[in-house]
């Protein structure tokens, strides 16, 4: 593979990894057009430099994202607690009750 090739390669995919940074960015559409516009007049350490904090955007958000999963899950977790201790309790108690038939019956 001769340089050319290689670098167009090398540009190719390096743009189609800010293109993914930029979609899954926690950014409004407005900013993501203002990076793109600013893209071409770049150098290569400013697009890294972007390109590094659009990833730390994007881990910071699945972060935020995984704790308010875990919240929900544990919000879940004891509404489900609730409903099968009311459950079991109304269980407990309809079978008292049979019970107190059963030995009323027997007396």
């Amino acid at each position: 593979m001769d340089q050319q090739t290689q670098l167009k390669q090398e540009a190719q995919e390096l743009g189609e990894h800010l293109a993914l940074l930029l979609n899954a960015a926690n950014l409004t559409d407005d900013v993501k057009a203002g990076f793109l516009a600013m893209v071409p007049g770049m150098n290569p350490e400013q697009i890294e430099r972007l390109i590094h904090a659009l990833e730390v955007n994007v881990q910071n958000a699945a972060m935020a994202q995984e704790a308010d999963l875990l919240t929900s899950l544990k919000a879940a977790q004891a509404d489900y607690e609730t409903a099968r201790q009311v459950a079991e309790d109304k269980a407990m108690t309809g079978l008292e009750e049979v019970e107190s038939i059963l030995k009323q019956a027997e007396g």
